[in-house]
């Protein structure tokens, strides 16, 4: 149960001894939430069932449970926070309380190579530093942005779960859903599997081998090594083999 009290000047008090930095703290009147500064500045009406910073920040905690001293998250020169209804949605609003993100999502996840998750419904997509949606929630699950490459999978009627690949440039889905697997590998190359067949991908989501090997490993020294029929050799990271698969066995470079 949240303890209500009510801004008064005793919070002036408390910021006396800051510095001249502007710190933020969450403060709740009547059980919902608010921002105000360390000027007195009462900079986000308190309306929200609960306010919160993303991750990417330090924080601070003061000796009365009641206050909780944040720095707000840092876009672009300019200073956002996430808020939270009493419907439990999520939002976000920059330092005049202006809302920049409909409150309306199941979560919103921290930023990471210029794209934050956001869940609506129980489906996924993304966000970029302007709060704009270039990725609809639509999919049952979307990867961290990795070089120019978002993984993204649905669940199947049977509970399978397929996967693709979308271009984060442009957003195009590059690879269908109709993958069994897309791992994260090495030196820009991600081992995918469809019909418990192997091949590789680049960073933008292209094929660069056909789905046609038995087993695959990661790139190392820009060689890989590939199996079929038992023998293996090994291919460049163009796809290319560099020599007949004739090998018993076979090490990483």
């Amino acid at each position: 149960m949240k303890k209500t009290f009510y801004i008064i000047p005793l919070v002036l008090l408390i910021f006396t001894a800051c510095s001249n930095k502007e710190y933020t703290t969450a403060v709740t009147v009547k059980d919902k939430d608010g921002l105000i500064n360390n000027k007195g500045e009462l900079l986000v009406k308190p309306v929200y069932e609960k306010v919160y910073f993303l991750d990417n920040m330090t924080s601070n905690r003061y000796e009365h449970p009641n206050y909780v001293n944040f720095h707000w998250l840092h876009l672009n020169e300019k200073k956002f926070a996430v808020v939270k209804n009493i419907d439990g949605k999520y939002g976000i609003v920059d330092r005049q309380g202006n809302l920049k993100l409909k409150v309306v999502y199941d979560s919103i996840g921290n930023f990471f190579n210029a794209y934050a998750k956001i869940e609506f419904n129980g489906k996924y997509g993304l966000i970029d530093e302007e709060f704009n949606i270039v990725l609809k929630p639509i999919y049952d699950g979307v990867r961290d942005v990795i070089d120019s490459s978002i993984i993204v999978k649905n669940y199947e009627k049977n509970e399978k779960v397929q996967y693709g690949c979308i271009n984060s440039k442009d957003m195009s889905l590059v690879l269908p859903l109709d993958y069994d697997m897309i791992f994260l590998s090495s030196e820009d190359r991600m081992r995918v599997q469809k019909d418990n067949k192997w091949g590789f991908i680049d960073t933008k989501c292209k094929l660069i081998t056909k789905i046609k090997y038995d087993k695959v490993g990661d790139f190392s020294n820009s060689v890989a090594k590939v199996q079929k029929d038992k023998l293996w050799t090994y291919i460049n990271k163009d796809g290319k083999e560099l020599n007949s698969i004739i090998f018993e066995n076979a090490d990483n470079f």
